[in-house]
């Protein structure tokens, strides 16, 4: 079983294709899928759906699930860690999600909302497309919208009484904590994160491996890494200065692992953005 992880608060993206690419799988990551055109089935453990253009769904993390394309499709893909939906709504309205309501949200939105989200989903495409600078910033008021609008449909649906919270699954307060503390080292290694956890220090490592399928020192790589190509492509920021927001030891360092992992340096990276601007 695939099990997808993304490096970053959220991550949008926007593809075209006939044929879907995976098998069925899994992300670690709340996951927003908007269909703008074509038309196709969803499977997973539990539920089974035909989308067509219009269709709106929110996908919960561990979901075992594929897609079956009946003809070419526009789709834009919108991951959301746990940390991000915690910050967007607070405890009580995250809870909605948690409730059972359909993975499609399609019916369950009213008409006028739908026209919203839709148009959003627009948007987002649009500025994914041709990214600038600023995209991630205007993306993210965006995709605040969506989750807020979906919210309240939900509200209308269940009714506003107050639910107990759920304590979060301990991979997710995981997967958040190390989002929160890239740029400190020492708060990331397995005796410290064993001793957060709860978790035996030689067993932290199984646990996190068996739930990813990635081993914990090399998915907190990738995000250093993940985080380090947002601020080249998107800030000014100087490879010195962007040490000290990943947690890398020095410029040296950061270099040597970032052209290992990537192929090139961070700043032969960056001469290739400003080429492309141009």
């Amino acid at each position: 079983m695939k099990k997808e992880n993304i490096f970053l608060p959220f991550e949008v993206k926007v593809r075209r294709y006939d044929r879907f690419p995976l098998p069925e799988h899994q992300h670690s990551f709340f996951e927003l899928c908007y269909i703008v055109s074509g038309s196709g089935e969803f499977v997973s453990e539990s539920q089974r759906f035909s989308f067509r253009s219009g269709s709106f769904f929110f996908i919960k993390p561990y979901t075992n699930h594929t897609y079956r394309l009946a003809e070419m499709c526009d789709i834009v893909y919108i991951g959301l860690t746990d940390a991000y939906v915690d910050r967007v709504l607070g405890a009580v309205e995250k809870e909605l999600f948690s409730l059972p309501v359909p993975t499609d949200l399609t019916a369950l939105i009213a008409r006028t909302d739908s026209e919203r989200i839709s148009m959003l989903m627009a948007c987002i495409r649009s500025e994914y497309l041709s990214p600038s600078s600023d995209t991630s910033r205007i993306a993210a008021c965006w995709i605040n919208s969506i989750l807020l609008i979906c919210v309240r449909n939900l509200r209308h649906l269940l009714g506003d009484a107050p639910r107990p919270v759920a304590e979060s699954d301990k991979l997710m307060l995981m997967l958040q904590y190390i989002e929160l503390h890239l740029d400190n080292p020492e708060l990331l290694t397995a005796k410290t994160l064993s001793q957060r956890f709860n978790t035996a220090e030689t067993y932290i490592g199984k646990f996190f491996k068996a739930r990813t399928g990635e081993s914990l020192k090399r998915y907190i790589l990738k995000c250093r890494i993940k985080v380090v190509e947002e601020l080249l492509n998107y800030t000014d920021l100087r490879v010195n200065e962007i040490v000290a927001r990943t947690g890398f030891v020095d410029e040296s360092h950061l270099t040597h692992t970032f052209k290992r992992i990537t192929g090139v340096t961070p700043l032969e990276y960056k001469k290739k953005i400003n080429q492309n601007i141009r």
